[in-house]
């Protein structure tokens, strides 16, 4: 009785009036909430007393869940600028995790800088973290020695299990700067033996009588653009285009969520990266960076590039059914592509074209334990219009146990019918099947097996992976195949005593990779060793050695081969990132006709100016060439220059600017961009993109494509 009572005031206290939601955080305002400090500084010492002191206060109405944070700090040294969203990773900021299931499957992580302005992603069982959008609000203030950020959650944002009581775990984080060196706080100290960051908490928030809405969301979107180019020595301008869509999120429950796409636009507007491909056989991975597919990611993650969901490269119309029990979670998306793209593997080379019209379906389920373990299947499937299909079904499973073990094991089987159809052009043979898409039948398998041990100062990690002649994925990633592959690596972690250490952490691995195809060749074989270390003042040094005892290529093998690569980053202020890398040694040209060993070098540099808390200007270049051994001639060499300026109005409105000229191909091109996006699901932007080659004998360059586009998507919460 007396428990009730208790619980029964504590639910009117705590959602009697919500905190003012101003970014100013005051006693009165707060004072039935719970209460947790930050009280461990994790880097770069090992669970020192934290320096600043961090004052977290947690409350909740019915709908949304309010954090408060009071940072405490020398405010003349603090780094923050006004950012767009997910582009503060390197300013002082606050976080909150959540793990709503307490199992360690996920944490949910929102956080924000002093300014206000907000990342989220995911943290997965192994550290490693994933793209997720959350639509919450961020309000934060300065004052003379702290600064205060407030967060109103809403809950139907998250999936959970709804209980009249809940205890989700969580986490609290802050990041800030003694001095120049970058240092990193938690509500707890760290268990370096234990992988599962996401299990360790010891902290709860208690949530009572909660009643969220399910969401129905809707956005539509209308696009027009136009494009030209050049046709002979003519640059003609093509009729403008325009094309509306729409798509939406449904909660069928509070842990059911189905989401669709009907003639979507997923044109990207962060433009992708270009990479250097010279001597590179095998077909180039560009990360997924469409929000719509950026969800349940966690769920369908595979060790052998199982799912890429680029795949899906231009869908018609597409529905996509996420269900994260408490010990279960389902993931289904199933799409009709208009031109899909198609890729085989090889041994040796990979093999792509663009197909015509498909339907594409991926199904995952998993059973969950605590720890961030679970077993799972996973099946794909593709059709095309014209004939042809592909099928992949497998199985994993990831099991911690011990506490200082992961072991990991996945199994995928594949049946493949070509279609017949003209899409790649080659007379090759792959795992005695033409490479030529003309209808054959092909079946493969594949195996991965991992067992990591990790503790404070020592971690091992093992692989054994397999991919089976004619083993390709429908809507996956395997460039190559005919190949048994395995891996070792010791690792040794040092953390110094001292905070005010010159080394602030170091780490050395051991290690070597051999990998056979399936008639027993060797194709490689390397040992290496890797060293990174952080120095004081925020400036940190990696280190790679490679000794490469022999390597086949084509009937060609190239035989004690070293490279040796070191990369630099300096970031001493707010204004100045910098970095800077250099690589060279020995390789094998990659030409089928004429292999052999060549001298490699390349370097290049990664910047980043704050020119104010508005502007920022980037530069990068990537140069790298290759001669021979015999008579010095150029296998080849080019650098990628490319310059991006943004400039940041306010936390939504910015326009960027990028200009990337490509020696390897001679082109050039320019993208400006004005955007709105004050969520993650409302966009507006106007911009273009301008490219120009220099044609044979002509010194100039010229226009040969050009785009001018305008987009306006809105999310309706309804």
């Amino acid at each position: 009785m007396l428990q009730k009572l208790f619980l029964l005031l504590w639910s009117i206290g705590t959602f009697a009036q919500a905190p003012t939601f101003d970014g100013v955080i005051t006693a009165e305002e707060w004072k039935n909430a719970q209460q947790f400090s930050l009280d461990y500084e994790i880097e770069p010492s090992n669970n020192g007393t934290a320096q600043f002191k961090t004052d977290v206060f947690v409350t909740h109405t019915k709908t949304d869940i309010y954090i408060g944070f009071i940072a405490y700090a020398d405010m003349e040294n603090i780094r923050s600028s006004i950012r767009s969203r997910d582009r503060i990773g390197n300013d002082d900021n606050v976080a909150i995790g959540l793990d709503t299931y307490g199992d360690g499957r996920y944490m949910t992580v929102l956080g924000a800088n002093p300014e206000g302005n907000q990342f989220d992603l995911k943290i997965l069982p192994n550290g490693n973290e994933d793209a997720y959008d959350v639509t919450f609000e961020t309000k934060a203030s300065k004052h003379e020695n702290a600064y205060h950020v407030e967060f109103k959650i809403p809950v139907n944002g998250l999936q959970f299990k709804h209980e009249e009581t809940m205890e989700w775990a969580v986490v609290f984080g802050r990041s800030g700067y003694d001095s120049d060196t970058r240092i990193q706080m938690l509500n707890f100290p760290i268990d370096r033996s234990n992988p599962c960051i996401v299990c360790q908490t010891p902290d709860k928030i208690k949530l009572q009588n909660l009643t969220p809405s399910k969401r129905l969301n809707l956005i539509p979107y209308v696009f027009v653009g136009q494009s030209g180019s050049r046709e002979n020595d003519n640059f003609v301008r093509h009729k403008t285009k325009g094309n509306i869509g729409l798509s939406g999120l449904l909660d069928l429950s509070h842990t059911t969520t189905l989401e669709f796409a009907l003639n979507p636009d997923f044109s990207q507007i962060e433009a992708d990266v270009s990479q250097i491909d010279a001597n590179n056989t095998f077909a180039l991975f560009f990360p997924e960076r469409r929000p719509y597919f950026n969800e349940g990611n966690d769920i369908i993650n595979s060790n052998q590039q199982a799912v890429y969901t680029r795949s899906i490269n231009n869908p018609l119309a597409s529905t996509k059914l996420i269900h994260q029990g408490e010990k279960q979670r389902l993931y289904w998306l199933t799409g009709y592509d208009e031109n899909t793209p198609y890729l085989v593997a090889g041994e040796n080379q990979s093999y792509s074209g663009e197909g015509n019209a498909a339907w594409a379906n991926i199904l995952a389920y998993q059973r969950t334990y605590k720890g961030g373990s679970h077993v799972g299947l996973l099946t794909t499937n593709r059709f095309f219009k014209d004939g042809g299909n592909g099928q992949l079904i497998g199985l994993n499973s990831q099991i911690r146990f011990a506490d200082i073990y992961t072991a990991k094991l996945e199994w995928n089987f594949s049946n493949i019918k070509e279609p017949a159809n003209d899409w790649i052009d080659s007379n090759k043979v792959e795992g005695a099947k033409t490479v030529a898409l003309d209808g054959e039948i092909k079946k493969g398998n594949g195996l991965f097996l991992a067992l990591d041990r990790n503790t404070k100062n020592w971690n091992t990690f093992f692989y054994y992976a397999q991919y089976s002649p004619n083993f390709e994925t429908p809507l996956g990633f395997v460039t190559q195949n005919n190949l048994r592959n395995s891996e070792i690596i010791h690792q040794y972690v040092a953390f110094p005593k001292d905070k005010k250490a010159r080394i602030q952490q170091f780490n050395t691995s051991l290690g070597t990779e051999i990998t056979y195809n399936y008639s027993g060749l060797r194709k490689y074989f390397d040992v290496f060793n890797n060293t990174y270390i952080a120095w004081k003042g925020n400036w940190k040094t990696e280190l790679n050695i490679v000794h490469i005892i022999d390597q086949e290529y084509e009937g060609f093998k190239g035989k004690n081969m070293s490279k040796y690569s070191i990369w630099n980053s300096y970031n001493p202020n707010e204004t100045i990132r910098l970095g800077v890398f250099s690589s060279l040694g020995n390789g094998i040209r990659f030409d089928e006709d004429n292999p052999s060993v060549g001298k490699q070098l390349s370097f290049g540099t990664f910047n980043n100016f704050q020119l104010s808390e508005k502007l920022r200007i980037s530069q990068s270049l990537r140069y790298s060439q290759m001669r021979s051994k015999t008579d010095n001639r150029f296998f080849y060499k080019g650098y990628i220059l490319r310059l991006i300026a943004n400039y940041q109005f306010n936390k939504d409105l910015s326009f960027r600017f990028i200009g990337e000229y490509n020696e390897f191909d001679d082109k050039l091109f320019f993208q400006p961009l004005l955007k709105w996006n004050p969520n993650p699901f409302t966009l507006f932007f106007i911009g273009g993109s301008h490219g120009y080659n220099r044609p044979e004998n002509n010194n100039s360059l010229r226009l040969e494509n050009s785009q001018v586009y305008l987009k306006f998507q809105y999310l309706f919460d309804i």
